[in-house]
Parts: structure tokens; C-alpha cells; sequence
């Protein structure tokens, strides 16, 4: 199931492969900027948390989500039968800057469509999440 790409989609739903952290491999200028930002630079590129084993730049030592997903054997968090719990609960703090309030939205789609549809979804979704208009009873759209 988890090949080259998928490898790339975190447990939680946060699609690694759009991630900036990961993206800054072939963007020299925005690896300059994620360091401003304070992620150290030995972390850049990001090589998406499967990879790295949990490791995320962005929190010290493994991630809760990671461990949790490895402890109930399943690849995404959509597989489990707590889904979706609590670590998985959006959050108003920092959600203009931050993709975790897309994580039940992703997670969900990857179990309707599939991990590799969503991969070729996640781009427009991330795009509509952070660029989108929200028109309410349509959701976010790109005018």
C-alpha cells in the first residue's frame, strides 16, 4: 500500500509531498525562509514523517500521532477504530498558517476515493484550504 508517494502522507492526513518543509528541496529561497522561521537546518528538507520515523521539525521528540498509529497497526489514522479521536480535533490556533485542520477532511477522502486520488486531489485541496473563499453550504472556492 504505501509506496514511493504514499510514503509521503503522513498517518494523521497532512500530505508531506505539499508540505513546505518537504517542497524546499528544489526551492533554495524557501529553505532560506523556514530557517528564519526557526526550523533548524539540519531538518530541511523534511523527508515526510514516515520517513523520519515521527520525527517532525516542527515539535520536539516523536509525534503522539505517529506512535499512536505504529501501537494500533494500521498506515492512516481513517483505518483505526477510534477514528477520529481526539488528536485528530481541529483547532482554531494558528489555522491560517497550519494544514492540521485539514487532517479529518484528508483522512476522510483518502477512505472515499483512496490514498492515491487524494494524492492527486491534496494540491487544490491544501490550495482551497489556504486561498479559498468559503461560500457557505459549497465550502472554500478559488474565484
Amino acid at each position: 500500500m504505501i509506496n514511493d508517494r504514499t510514503v509521503l502522507v503522513a498517518p494523521c492526513g497532512i500530505d508531506c509531498g505539499v508540505c513546505e518543509l518537504n517542497m524546499c528541496k528544489d526551492k533554495p529561497q524557501l529553505r532560506e525562509v523556514l530557517i528564519l522561521k526557526g526550523i533548524p537546518q539540519n531538518k530541511l528538507p523534511c523527508r515526510g514523517c514516515r520517513m523520519i520515523q515521527g520525527e517532525c521539525p516542527v515539535i520536539p521528540g516523536i509525534c503522539e500521532t505517529f506512535k499512536c498509529v505504529a501501537e494500533h497497526h494500521v498506515d492512516f489514522c481513517y483505518e483505526c477504530d477510534k477514528f477520529p479521536c481526539v488528536k485528530l480535533q481541529p483547532s482554531a490556533d494558528r489555522a491560517n498558517i497550519l494544514p492540521h485542520n485539514m487532517k479529518v477532511f484528508n483522512l476522510c477522502t483518502m477512505k472515499r476515493v483512496g490514498v492515491e486520488q487524494f494524492i492527486r486531489q491534496s494540491p487544490e485541496m491544501k490550495l482551497r484550504y489556504y486561498a479559498g473563499k468559503m461560500d457557505i453550504g459549497n465550502g472554500p472556492q478559488l474565484k
